[in-house]
């Protein structure tokens, strides 16, 4: 079964008005953490032992070209 994990949080953006560009951005995750099913149908994980010892994929967040990193 495939389980969707959904994190709640903002992006921050960064706009150059000299440059008339976007130069950067970053996402700040929250606390609130759902899953869902491929159905969108909430999902028990704690069977599937996601939570355990830390498990997590990073959140990569590609920066715009001609920006900062």
């Amino acid at each position: 079964m495939l389980v969707r994990k959904i994190t709640v949080g903002f992006v921050t953006q960064v706009y150059d008005t000299k440059r008339k560009k976007w130069i950067s951005q970053e996402f700040t995750a929250g606390d609130q953490v759902d899953f869902e099913d491929s159905k969108g149908n909430p999902a028990d994980v704690a069977e599937y032992e996601l939570n355990k010892n830390g498990a997590y994929l990073p959140y990569d967040m590609v920066q715009p070209k001609g920006g900062r990193a």
